[in-house]
């Protein structure tokens, strides 16, 4: 061992004299500690809600959708050839499911009750949404005269299984407004009711035959306005689009990953994740003004040792590193703890669930957590880089102490 790292670790933790230096190291020690087991348990709370809010949404929304550009020329964009494409598009990116759908909006009317709703065209044999696991009341029945509404939109438009609502189409809304044409609308009867947890789509989405949106919306047949894919795994969505995006022409097709179906809510979450990240990381930069002290102080302290050792041949260099390696050690203590404190804290939280929640305001039993090396590996870099600005100023003090004034009076 070298015997900066001796001296080092002696002054660090060594036990025979508590005085008040090594009070100041141990509260140091303590703080950096609490600083990082928050940054963890925080940021796990992080993770476990984005994973909550993907979880939602991808029971609703493809990994990747393809929509047509519009044309000026026409009312909604179309994808006239979907058929065609579905094959070309599962074999380039190997997706485990794909599907056509049509998505629009339409002004759906219940007595005078009158609600913009986003409709969705879908093939009930073959759809990527899981909306049928979500009935809450009658059955997904999509046949040529059946809707399956989302539950804040029936209760604002007063529907119930069975009832009949009247879908009017946007298409031609310019003519209706210039002229005494009635828009076109079709009765469809409600065969259930949804509940996806998700305000935006409990109050906004129905689901209805593909054929009947067609119609709704005077589509050509085969036509689709989405292509919709499900991947065998998530994490390869941006691949995919990458490679989608040099197979279909950009003139003609958009394509969005989930992410990019949702990219403000998870740049807010983002957002926030790094503003916590900061405010937390004050915690151990306060810490580690506190190993500044403690070191300014032993260098005080130890001004014969430092002399003692440069007259018996030491390096200046040598001198620097003792009481960095010093500052390093109490705040390494410090990080090793804290990473175990916070990780006892996440595991007994996804273990005991003490930060329970009420489950008739929410949809989660319990403050979700989730663990990722991820966090340990910038928590502990973060702090480590604290560490080592505040210990440089002390070690460069101890080097340059002079042996004739430090061993005058010996």
């Amino acid at each position: 061992m070298r015997y900066e790292l001796f001296l080092a670790k002696r002054y660090a933790l060594s036990r025979r004299s508590q005085n008040f230096i090594t009070v100041i190291s141990i509260i140091s020690s303590i703080g950096i500690a609490v600083g990082v087991a928050a940054l963890i348990a925080v940021l796990s709370v992080f993770n476990g809600f984005s994973t909550v809010v993907t979880d939602i949404l991808i029971r609703f929304d493809p990994h990747i959708r393809i929509s047509a550009v519009r044309n000026d020329s026409t009312d909604v964009a179309v994808i006239p050839d979907a058929a065609k494409l579905l094959p070309k598009i599962v074999d380039a990116v190997h997706a485990e499911r794909a599907a056509a759908t049509i998505r629009s909006k339409a002004v759906m009317v219940h007595y005078t009750l009158p609600r913009v709703a986003v409709i969705n065209g879908i093939d009930e044999n073959n759809s990527i949404t899981n909306v049928a696991d979500h009935v809450e009341a009658g059955e997904m029945k999509l046949d040529d005269e059946g809707i399956v509404v989302g539950q804040s939109l029936a209760d604002n438009l007063a529907l119930a299984v069975g009832d009949t609502v009247q879908l009017f189409s946007p298409v031609g809304i310019e003519q209706v407004l210039t002229e005494p044409v009635q828009p076109k609308n079709i009765p469809l009867i409600v065969r259930g009711i949804f509940v996806a947890n998700n305000r935006e789509y409990d109050a906004l989405y129905a689901f209805a035959n593909m054929k009947v949106v067609r119609t709704l919306l005077d589509l050509p047949p085969e036509s689709a306005t989405h292509i919709e894919l499900k991947l065998h795994d998530i994490a390869g969505s941006t691949d995919a689009k990458n490679a989608l995006e040099s197979l279909l022409p950009k003139e003609q097709y958009t394509i969005e990953t989930w992410y990019d179906l949702h990219r403000d809510l998870y740049e807010v979450m983002q957002l926030e994740r790094w503003i916590a990240y900061f405010i937390l990381i004050l915690i151990v930069a306060v810490a580690s003004f506190s190993i500044f002290s403690a070191l300014t102080m032993t260098v005080y302290e130890k001004q014969r040792d430092i002399g003692l050792l440069l007259a018996l041949g030491a390096e200046r260099t040598h001198i620097r590193r003792i009481y960095y390696y010093q500052g390093f050690i109490t705040g390494a203590i410090g990080i090793i703890v804290g990473c175990l404190l916070g990780l006892g804290i996440v595991v007994a939280q996804q273990q005991f669930h003490f930060f329970a929640l009420d489950t008739s305001v929410y949809i989660i039993p319990a403050l979700p957590v989730e663990l990722r090396w991820t966090d340990f590996l910038f928590v502990s870099l973060g702090a480590t880089i604290l560490i080592t600005l505040t210990s440089l100023v002390p070690s460069r003090k101890a080097a340059r102490v002079e042996p004739a004034e430090a061993l005058r009076w010996e």
